[in-house]
């Protein structure tokens, strides 16, 4: 089967964040040490585990989660470690917290010190790492750990809706609202043991569209928790021994089984300029497409959207965006001051005149990030763009970010943008495919202009935008979840396609 490597790392990475939001909410009890596992099942498949420690020590109480995960695309497996910790006070004032990834050896790391100043965040580590105090947000807050006991304790007094604020360093600095809806109570039966339990929604503001379902024990234990995530199946974690997380993983394939076959192929799509679409939710999911770069909403009925894709028409940035410093800032994803992407920036716009266009300009980045990176595989897993730029290695996400960065150290605004794209000729889809994707967007003359360094050409018709993102926080994986529910649930009606 002809395989294309070009696109979906990001799609291991949202998934392994999304694990982090929902499952990382931690157990009260009335003990000082916490030590709990956690099996990880995915579709029915045993993909991984979570543990949990909590400590209290000299006025401090520390809670750590390490979730592991094995995922598939293609044939290749992908390992993906989270982990979180949290020191606070026993009076609940948060003292720090770390957030720490690694993905197929590509490791990022965010970490927070409170201190009467605000928040020290630096995300990285070493030279390279990048360093900026960030405000408190206003209004009350608490840690995972205190949160989690604030709802138990809300719940024993009877509540039946418990909202709680929190943050998260995959976030950044704001608050998220966890909201907890009772659905019930339910007996379940783990390792040879019943449990009453209490039946919870929990829904957080940053995955609205992905609520979880959760089975409390009576004394505050988190005993199941369920996900659903589209057309991957449930995410389900269960209280388990020890031993029953070290059984080995059923890595479940996320590559070629989310992919949307259209009613119709797109005849040479790198020569397309201009594409009709209707995109089609079905399972009961919803869809809000954006007008951003070179789509444009052309209508919505019966939940269907149909959008148009001309390469000839981007459409302008909001008064917001254009006031963005984000689109021109460091970030761990994005470092356009590091001294690698500066030299690399050189080496793209070299052998351009002096008057060349602001286009002229993109079109060299992208086509020297297509060149530059020449390990086009799927091993490597959401890398940041100083990472691409020694590494020479990635697929979608990888290019993504790199021409990123050279455009912001070009002084272009930038971000980047997910979706589909269009793949003709692919193994036994006849039509062609479309596979979860993600490319480039640039600001040029007040207008957002996508650009796609996997291909051959600057950008193509055959893309379907779902969202966009700064990576300004984190790897940007919260801009992405509006996608989750979407996966395998989608359908697409090639409409029109002009060549002119």
């Amino acid at each position: 089967m002809k395989k294309n490597p070009e696109f979906l790392s990001f799609r291991a990475r949202t998934l392994a964040w999304l694990c982090l939001m929902v499952l990382c909410g931690g157990s009260a009890t009335a003990e000082v040490l916490e030590d709990r596992w956690y099996t990880l099942k995915l579709g029915g498949g045993h993909v991984g585990s979570m543990h949990t420690v909590t400590e209290s020590s000299e006025g401090r109480i520390s809670s750590r989660m390490m979730t592991n995960l094995t995922m598939k695309r293609g044939e290749m497996e992908i390992a993906i470690a989270i982990g979180m910790d949290w020191v606070q006070t026993t009076e609940g004032r948060a003292i720090s917290a770390r957030m720490s990834q690694d993905m197929s050896a590509m490791s990022q790391i965010v970490d927070w010190q409170f201190t009467d100043e605000g928040i020290k965040v630096t995300q990285g580590t070493g030279p390279s790492a990048i360093t900026k105090m960030q405000p408190v947000p206003k209004g009350k807050w608490l840690t995972p750990y205190s949160s989690f006991r604030y709802f138990i304790e809300r719940a024993k007094a009877g509540d039946r809706e418990i909202v709680v604020k929190t943050m998260s360093p995959e976030i950044g600095p704001r608050l998220l609202d966890n909201t907890y809806t009772w659905k019930g109570e339910d007996e379940i039966t783990i390792n040879g043991r019943t449990i009453s339990t209490t039946i919870w929604e929990m829904v957080n503001s940053a995955t609205p569209g992905v609520p979880s379902t959760l089975w409390v024990s009576k004394d505050g234990v988190m005993v199941v928790t369920e996900t659903s995530l589209g057309g991957m199946g449930k995410m389900r974690m269960e209280l388990a021994e020890k031993a029953a997380t070290e059984q080995e993983v059923e890595a479940v394939e996320v590559f070629f089984k989310l992919m949307i076959e259209p009613d119709q192929p797109i005849d040479q799509p790198w020569s397309a300029q201009q594409a009709v679409m209707r995109v089609r939710p079905k399972g009961g999911t919803t869809l809000d497409l954006p007008s951003t770069g070179y789509q444009s909403i052309a209508g919505v009925k019966d939940g269907h959207t149909t959008i148009v894709v001309d390469l000839d028409a981007p459409q302008p940035a909001t008064a917001e965006e254009v006031a963005d410093k984000a689109y021109l800032g460091q970030s761990m994803m994005i470092d356009p001051k590091d001294e690698l992407i500066l030299e690399l920036h050189q080496q793209a716009v070299a052998d351009l005149p002096a008057n060349a266009s602001r286009m002229q300009r993109c079109e060299a980045m992208r086509s020297f990030v297509h060149d530059h990176i020449t390990n086009k595989d799927l091993g490597t897993a959401f890398a940041s763009a100083s990472e691409v730029a020694k590494t020479r290695s990635g697929d979608c996400s990888e290019h993504g970010v790199l021409l990123a960065a050279l455009l912001r150290a070009d002084g272009l605004p930038a971000r980047v943008a997910h979706g589909l794209v269009y793949i003709p000729a692919f193994g036994e889809y006849e039509k062609g495919v479309f596979g979860w994707h993600m490319w480039s967007q640039a600001l040029v003359d007040g207008n957002w202009v996508d650009l796609d360094a996997t291909l051959p050409v600057m950008y193509s018709a055959g893309h379907v935008t779902t969202g966009t993102s700064s990576l300004e926080h984190g790897s940007g994986a919260e801009d992405m979840t509006s996608i989750i529910s979407s996966l395998g649930n989608l359908e697409i009606d090639v409409l029109k396609v002009n060549y002119e």
